[in-house]
Order: structure tokens, then C-alpha cells, then sequence
């Protein structure tokens, strides 16, 4: 499984998102010494699959599986500030939920243009286990807008704008 981290600027507080076979732990990493284990946020499939995948985009963390019907879990990190650390470990549940695609092995997030890319879906829009592409400028609302399944398989990527001395490829 995969894990991720976010800065929360509003509270100085920094935390640890990590996949697990059945769900995904927020861990407030604040103090190293003395890690929290704040929230639980299960799986969305009742299928446990070990393979997990965390990247966060404004405030928000977004989670794919290669679990059966999870699609794109969506979860609102400010939502971690109000959980006491003394009634921690709670159980927290998605804000939003995306249902394009049924499993999905990786995510990659352009942070510039607000853009992600799910790889490796199936299920649903599977661009041929391509890149099944969305805006998540309003994080809540993943919209579907193409795919790239020219290639088939895609596990991995990453997603940049090209300022490079070719102006050809800008």
C-alpha cells in the first residue's frame, strides 16, 4: 500500500495518510516522538486488497484501490482539526465519492492545472487500464474528462507542464 503526507497551514499540524489492506489511517506526525493515530477511513469495497494509493490537492486526499467497486475515495482533511486527540482513534467516513471507475492502481495529481490521473482502472471507464482523466478543481466533484488508452496499461506517471528550450513540446 501506498502512503502520502499533508501540511495542515492553518494548525501547524503535519500528518502521515497511509493505505491499508482494509482502509486508509491518518496519523498526526506533529510531534515524531509522539505519532497519533487520529482517524480511520475504511475501505470503500468490502473486498481487503492490500493495494492502496494517496495523493492529496487542496485540503483534500484523494484514495484509489485495486479493490473490487472502491472507486475514488474523496476526504476532506480539514475535517481532522476537530478530532480531540484524547477520543483518537475515530472512525471517519468519505465527503465525496467517484464511481467512473471501479479499481484503480495509482493516481497522479498535477497540482498546477488541478488535473488527476487514475491508472491501471478497470471497471466502469477503464481506458483500456490507460489514464482515466479528471478535474478536481472542486475537489468534492471529480468530473470525468478523457481518457488515454492508446497504450493500454498504465501504471505509472507523472504529470507535468513542459517550460523545456523545445517550444515544440510546450
Amino acid at each position: 500500500s501506498g502512503g502520502w503526507g499533508w501540511e495542515d497551514r492553518a494548525t501547524g499540524r503535519e500528518y502521515a495518510i497511509v493505505g491499508r489492506e482494509n482502509g486508509t489511517s491518518f496519523i498526526d506526525i506533529s510531534d515524531p516522538k509522539r505519532p497519533v493515530y487520529v482517524a480511520n477511513l475504511p475501505s470503500a469495497s468490502t473486498q481487503n486488497v492490500i493495494w492502496r494509493e494517496i495523493k492529496v490537492y487542496r485540503n483534500h486526499a484523494f484514495i484509489v484501490s485495486e479493490a473490487l467497486n472502491h472507486g475514488l475515495q474523496v476526504f476532506d482533511l480539514t475535517q481532522l482539526r476537530s478530532i480531540s486527540r484524547d477520543a483518537a482513534p475515530v472512525t471517519v467516513s468519505a465527503t465525496a465519492r467517484y464511481m467512473g471507475f471501479g479499481r484503480s492502481h495509482n493516481i497522479v495529481i498535477n497540482e498546477k492545472t488541478g488535473f488527476a490521473y487514475a491508472l491501471g482502472t478497470r471497471e466502469g471507464i477503464s481506458c483500456s487500464s490507460g489514464m482515466h482523466m479528471l478535474d478536481i478543481r472542486k475537489p468534492l466533484n471529480p468530473t470525468f474528462v478523457g481518457c488515454f488508452a492508446a497504450d493500454g496499461y498504465i501504471h505509472d506517471a507523472q504529470c507535468v507542464i513542459y517550460q523545456g528550450p523545445d517550444t515544440r513540446f510546450r
